[in-house]
């Protein structure tokens, strides 16, 4: 193997320490998207759970296929690194296509208005509708559908941080409708799952590269009978 290829060797070992790290950052951003539509996925439909979930198992498998980079990388083994470059390729596949799917969900959610003003209707004759309402007033700091005047009664504590059954100064009072708020949640979940997963996908298929060079060269060297 010659010392261009042996250079290779030493890349795609690194790339693989890279590798693992991106995985924990997909496994870490499909988990915390997950707990944060977890709870109004059901009422408010905003598509985004399946990609949040399809990044928390690419994330996990990660670090397998980085086992199989390091291994094929350091042993110079032939199998071992078309097996990485396989699962690779795979893996790449699908963040491309959760990417498309992230992306369209975020245009396709022009429903989650009238679901959550359905369910704010309900605020007080719904314990579960007063308990989403309140949830997304204080994660989002918001009040009301478009301001803290769509309450006809005294405004909740969740419209300034408080509890739901305290009720706000008129001076904290958060002045932004949550519908605008929700819809510019959903958009920067729904880009920032496409973008990191457009943005991995690119790291890997540089691994890609480097792990099919790499095979060559030892497919070559096995051929001619010798091993470095």
């Amino acid at each position: 193997m010659g010392c261009g290829m042996g250079m290779i060797k030493y890349l795609l070992f690194i790339f693989n320490f890279i590798f693992a790290v991106c995985g924990l950052a997909i496994l870490t951003l499909g988990v915390m998207v997950h707990l944060k539509i977890a709870e109004v996925q059901h009422q408010l439909d905003t598509s985004l759970q399946f990609p949040a979930i399809t990044l928390i198992v690419i994330g996990s498998i990660v670090f397998v296929v980085s086992f199989f980079g390091c291994c094929g990388a350091i042993r110079e083994s032939h199998c071992m690194t078309i097996t990485f470059a396989s699962f690779l390729l795979f893996i790449l596949l699908v963040q491309v296509a959760v990417a498309v799917f992230a992306f369209m969900a975020v245009k396709n959610n022009g429903n989650v208005e009238t679901k959550y003003r359905d369910v704010f209707n309900h605020y007080r004759d719904s314990e579960e509708s007063s308990k989403i309402v309140d949830l997304i007033q204080s994660s989002l700091h918001c009040c009301g559908l478009e301001s803290p005047r769509d309450f006809n009664f005294n405004i909740p504590g969740s419209c300034c941080g408080k509890q739901g059954n305290e009720t706000c100064p008129s001076d904290e009072i958060a002045q932004k409708g949550c519908t605008d708020a929700i819809k510019e949640a959903i958009h920067l979940a729904g880009t920032v799952l496409g973008g990191v997963a457009i943005g991995v996908a690119g790291v890997e298929l540089i691994g890609i590269i480097f792990a099919l060079c790499l095979a060559n060269s030892i497919r070559n060297s096995e051929r001619r009978g010798y091993r470095v």
